[in-house]
């Protein structure tokens, strides 16, 4: 037991020794650090150490577990292991402590102001209360520490690591947090007046009620940060969608609020309560429920809201915004601008919409069950097949607009403005107080594609009939060529018949056969009479007619003499 004790006794006497060895100066005197005391690389953690170590030069020294009381101001401990030494109200103002080991070590009121700690390691370190104004702690790692109601006025901390850390009531401002990683850091009710965020990582961070006057974000993500009744805050060039905001003012202008314009916000899983002024120009939110979500005022124009679901609109512009299918059962749209919007299929059931505009929109197949709309716009919107039953809309505006098959059962239309719009096949009968002057209406669809059917029938009949007709038209001229060429050959037929007469007439002259000349000559006046009735022939009828007579003429050829026509017996 004597031997450890010795050796700790000659240990003190050693650093005693260097101590004294070291040049004196006077106390307010400035030294270089590292010019005092030599202990670099040294193990202390067993060594009793004197009061004043200003200066001293512990580069690589070991004081793990060490309760240090001394005066460290200035002292170089660049690489030393302070692994849980306990630091309270240590004095280490303008110290190098670069790439020192300070895991779990305790700072609670330390002068740290000017102090050097770059790429220190201070994870699970306790600096609550701490001076820290002027330091640098670039590249440090903070992870879990406890920094609350410390002082960072003018503090470097780039690049740190401060993932879970406790800075809330710190006072940061003017300090340089670029590039930081507080993702879930506890900086609530801190000052950070004029601070730089610049892409720091604050996702999941809880800044709320913090003082952020000039602080900046460009480039910060900020996603899921609750940043609720902060002041001065303004996230522009920020990514990322808080968890909660700071309310708008009452009053405000439209886009003064939060900017996220062109922004694609689909993955986005939790919205702040109140978005109202927002500038969510040509914003995606396609199938976002937003039915938590105040934005009233907020500027949506041309944004994709397909298919989502909203609460409260009142004043905000839509104009030229996609909204097919999206949801606005029971929302407020008082004041609205949704002009030029593409809202077909889009359910509007109970919404509040007086005063809302709808000029131009495109509102096929929308609904408005139970909707009020009093003095609402719908001047040239197309709204065939929508369902305003039962709904409110006195004092409404509903010129130039297509109401083609609309349903208007039980509609309150008291004062409602309807000229030049198109109510064809709207069922308007059972309206309430509806003045419908000066609207028009077409013939019913359902007629006109009745109407249609039957001329459709009607041609099809006729086509039918047409070709019927041609047909019968080609077998006739069929038939009648077929009937000329039989004519033809029968004529000619009828024709030899003529001209063999004519030569038995020629060959029974020549011969000089007696015949009687009352034959010969009948015969002769038969030939003649076959040539004749031959050239004149135009038909079957006619060539018959034609071989009787040549019947005839043969006949007074083989007469016998003396024999009449009336005298020989029939065949």
């Amino acid at each position: 037991m004597e031997m450890p004790v010795l050796s700790r006794v000659l240990a003190s006497a050693a650093i005693l020794a260097a101590t004294l060895s070291a040049p004196l100066a006077p106390a307010e005197a400035a030294c270089a650090p590292g010019s005092g005391p030599k202990l670099a690389g040294k193990d202390l953690t067993r060594v009793a150490l004197p009061a004043d170590l200003t200066c001293a030069d512990l580069h690589g020294a070991k004081l793990d577990g060490v309760r240090v009381r001394s005066t460290l101001t200035r002292a170089d401990l660049r690489g030393a292991s302070l692994k849980g030494a306990e630091l309270y109200d240590a004095k280490l103002a303008g110290a190098d402590l670069r790439e020192a080991d300070l895991t779990e070590a305790s700072f609670p009121n330390a002068d740290l102001r000017g102090a050097d700690l770059r790429e220190a390691i201070l994870d699970d370190a306790t600096l609550q209360h701490s001076h820290l104004e002027g330091a640098d702690l670039s590249g440090a790692t903070m992870v879990r520490a406890e920094a609350y109601y410390a002082q960072f006025d003018d503090a470097k901390l780039v690049g740190v690591d401060l993932r879970e850390a406790d800075a809330y009531y710190a006072d940061l401002r003017r300090a340089d947090l670029t590039r930081v990683k507080a993702g879930k850091a506890r900086l609530y009710n801190s000052i950070m007046i004029k601070t730089v965020l610049t892409d720091a990582d604050l996702a999941g961070a809880e800044l709320y009620s913090t003082a952020a006057d000039g602080a900046t974000f460009q480039g910060a993500d900020v996603t899921e940060a609750d940043l609720r009744d902060a002041m001065g805050l303004d996230l522009s060039g920020s990514t990322g969608v808080p968890k909660e905001l700071p309310a708008p003012a009452p009053g405000c202008e439209p886009g003064s609020g939060q900017k996220y314009a062109g922004r694609d916000l689909t993955e986005v899983r939790e919205f702040p309560d109140d978005l109202s002024c927002a500038d969510l120009t040509g914003a995606k939110l396609d199938g976002v429920d937003l039915s938590s979500v105040r934005l009233d005022r907020a500027i949506l124009r041309g944004a994709s809201l397909t298919g989502t679901r909203f609460r409260s609109l009142k004043g905000a512009d839509l104009r030229g915004a996609r909204l097919v299918g999206a949801e606005f059962g029971s929302a407020d749209l008082s004041g609205a601008d949704l002009g030029s919007a593409h809202l077909s299929r889009a359910n509007f059931g109970s919404a509040e919409l007086r005063g809302a505009r709808f000029v131009g929109a495109d509102l096929r197949d929308a609904r408005f069950g139970s909707a009020k709309g009093d003095r609402a716009d719908f001047t040239k919107a197309r709204m065939d097949h929508a369902d305003l039953s039962s709904g409110q809309f006195f004092d409404a505006v509903f010129r130039d607009a297509a109401l083609i098959g609309a349903d208007l059962t039980f509609t309150r239309l008291k004062g409602a403005t309807f000229k030049g719009a198109d109510v064809t096949d709207a069922a308007t009968d059972r309206a309430r107080d509806a003045d419908l002057s000066g609207s028009t209406s077409r013939m019913a669809v359902g007629w006109i594609v009745v109407l249609w059917l039957a001329g459709l029938v009607a041609a099809f009949v006729a086509v039918r009939v047409a070709l019927r007709i041609l047909r019968g038209r080609r077998a006739a001229r069929r038939s009648a060529a077929e009937s000329q060429v039989r004519f033809e050959a029968s004529r000619l037929r009828a024709e030899e018949e003529v001209t063999s007469l004519g030569e038995e007439i020629d060959l029974l002259d020549q011969e000089g056969a007696e015949a009687e000349a009352d034959a010969w000559h009948e015969a002769l006046d038969a030939y003649d009479a076959a040539k004749v009735a031959l050239a004149a022939a135009k038909d079957d009828k006619d060539l018959k007619a034609v071989r009787a007579i040549v019947h005839r003429g043969r006949d007074a050829l083989t007469r016998p003499r003396g024999q009449t026509a009336r005298e020989r017996p029939k065949p």
